[in-house]
């Protein structure tokens, strides 16, 4: 028996179904991914405000414990952070220089006084800065110490430790730079 003009064959039309149904799967997975991604990414930028919360934490318990010994906060610049928690972070690489960094892994670099931070992706960093920007350079962040003037203007005191983002180009780890 003849097919009728504009009539599909039941073996065009499932290989129409098959055909749709692998497309619609490719869209599906290809979402999955990327949200995949997305999620992976905001994690990695939760795992590092928490190690950061700590590093701050640690550092206003220091600079409290220096305050009531009469002691200067000034020698605390530079300070390790790592070296006030009661264990270091399981990403914990310690020295930096010479390092095979870990993506996603923490060291402190001796020379910049800094703790720096490795990024797993080029969407993590940007995650972690909230800014925009391509590469995995690492972050880095400084203790410093932080100071107040009085109401009356009188030569700034020092009130506690801090840590401060190092800004781009000033940590160099051999290919590495942020």
């Amino acid at each position: 028996m003849a097919n009728r003009i504009g009539h599909i064959g039941a073996d065009y039309r499932s290989r129409f179904q098959l055909a749709l149904a692998v497309c619609l799967l490719g869209f599906a997975v290809t979402y999955l991914f990327s949200s995949l991604e997305r999620v992976t990414a905001q994690a990695e930028q939760q795992g590092v405000r928490l190690m950061l919360n700590q590093f701050r934490s640690a550092l206003v318990v220091k600079g409290a414990e220096a305050m009531l010994a009469d002691e200067k906060l000034e020698p605390l610049a530079g300070l390790n952070p790592v070296q006030l928690l009661e264990r270091p972070p399981m990403n914990w690489g310690g020295d930096c220089q010479g390092m095979d960094a870990e993506p996603g892994g923490w060291c402190f670099h001796k020379e910049k006084q800094a703790v720096v931070y490795f990024p797993r992706s080029p969407d993590a960093r940007a995650v972690i800065t909230g800014v925009d920007e391509a590469g995995t350079e690492p972050l880095a962040w400084r203790v410093e110490v932080d100071y107040t003037t009085s109401a009356d203007n009188k030569s700034p005191r020092a009130v506690g430790l801090k840590l401060t983002r190092v800004k781009s180009g000033q940590i160099n780890l051999g290919n590495h730079r942020d």
